[in-house]
């Protein structure tokens, strides 16, 4: 039987290979005196890991913290004073043990759905305790049915799990009582944006059983993509009225005045107040309104991110948080996290280029596609406070536990 070279030299390779550059400047910096824990985040945001840091140091004020992002960390990870932030050593087992013998954690937490694997074998070697969170495993993943995978598993202590379905793809691999779901990513939850009551009732009434979408701080380089999408969809459900918001205010007269040029049936806010049953178009030419635009709208596309030019592009959890699905192109700019989770939880839809906006605009206004995609961002927007609160209990809790035991 043949071997292909990874098959049978891959790992004895790999564990001669010497400490990596990463590991090397990890080791150099030696954390501040105390007990610490080490936070290998893999979710390429920060502030998840930041979040529980600071809760757990709220029950153990001697902690100390080294977080190890695989990706660039953001320039304000929000994490403790004193916090060493450096990126991940590699993964393998000259570069893992050079950082456990210089830091010598008390406990590794993982975040995200990446196990590093030689770390998790040293760790549990050495008898430190390893737990995971902020993961999400779909049922359908294969990699899951690996024995290695399986083994890795076997060696943590506790899984935090965002989902129902991600314990489901687990429960068969591993010990029931290590798996609990925190019900959400962790993340600070976004304060939604507030409106008149009066005002939405209002504009719930002229719009009526009306289909409707909101368009957000589109720039004029995306104008035609979003006219084009609505153009489109309105041969499915020819009453649909597009909110549209421009991405300065002041530009809300002129673009009405180039709608109006086109053809379309318009109206506008900071004018007419509130759309016409005939209204086609509506011109949301006031910024300081989106609490009222996301509570009208069950879609929302997030302007700027189709060509990545917009002046002031919202932030994604806005809209989640008051109940509208979202709809991105592929420049996710500054708010590139919020996305990330968003994907994450299957709680968004991206398109790749404007070719690809009026199929989707066309799907996603079935009212159901909406509703689902509207429910699990929710669920992201609203429950990463119960997530954060959870995990960060937990992970104090066992280094309560292993800092008495030892005696510290």
């Amino acid at each position: 039987m043949r071997h292909t070279l990874p098959s049978w030299i891959e790992r004895p390779l790999a564990a001669m290979r010497p400490p990596g550059p990463r590991a090397r400047n990890a080791a150099a910096h030696s954390p501040p005196d105390g007990p610490l824990l080490w936070i290998w985040d893999s979710t390429g945001a920060g502030s998840g890991a930041a979040l529980v840091a600071r809760r757990v140091i709220a029950r153990l004020p001697d902690l100390q913290i080294a977080l190890t992002p695989t990706s660039d960390p953001p320039d304000d990870a929000g994490l403790p004073p004193d916090a060493l932030c450096l990126p991940a050593p590699e993964d393998r087992p000259a570069s893992v043990k050079l950082v456990l013998d210089a830091w010598r954690p008390e406990m590794i937490l993982l975040l995200g759905n990446v196990l590093p694997a030689a770390l998790i074998t040293e760790a549990a070697r050495r008898d430190i305790p390893i737990a995971l969170a902020d993961a999400q495993f779909d049922t359908g993943v294969a990699a899951l049915s690996g024995d290695k995978i399986t083994a890795l598993l076997g060696r943590l202590s506790r899984i935090y799990l965002r989902d129902g379905d991600s314990r489901r793809a687990l429960e068969r691999r591993i010990p029931a009582e290590r798996i609990e779901v925190s019900e959400g990513a962790l993340v600070e939850p976004a304060e939604p944006l507030t409106c008149s009551e009066v005002e939405r009732a209002s504009m719930a009434d002229a719009i009526g059983a009306r289909p409707v979408w909101l368009a957000t701080s589109v720039p004029g380089e995306e104008l035609r993509a979003v006219l084009n999408a609505h153009s489109y969809a309105m041969r499915h459900a020819h009453r649909l009225l597009l909110l549209l918001a421009p991405d300065r205010d002041q530009d809300g007269p002129a673009l009405a005045q180039q709608l109006s040029d086109e053809g379309w049936s318009v109206t506008r806010r900071s004018l007419e107040g509130e759309p016409q049953a005939t209204t086609e178009i509506f011109v949301a030419d006031d910024a300081q309104e989106y609490g009222l635009w996301y509570r009208l709208a069950p879609l929302s596309y997030m302007g700027g991110t189709l060509s990545g030019l917009g002046h002031a592009p919202r932030a994604p959890l806005e809209a989640a948080a008051l109940g509208s699905a979202v709809l991105h192109g592929p420049h996710l700019g500054r708010h590139r996290a919020q996305y990330l989770r968003l994907e994450v939880a299957h709680a968004c839809r991206g398109i790749r280029t404007e070719d690809d906006f009026p199929d989707a605009m066309a799907d996603l206004i079935a009212p159901d596609r909406a509703a689902h995609l509207a429910h699990n961002a929710w669920l992201v927007s609203s429950g990463g406070a119960g997530a954060v609160e959870t995990v960060a209990g937990g992970i104090a809790a066992l280094l309560e536990a292993r800092l008495t035991k030892g005696g510290r």
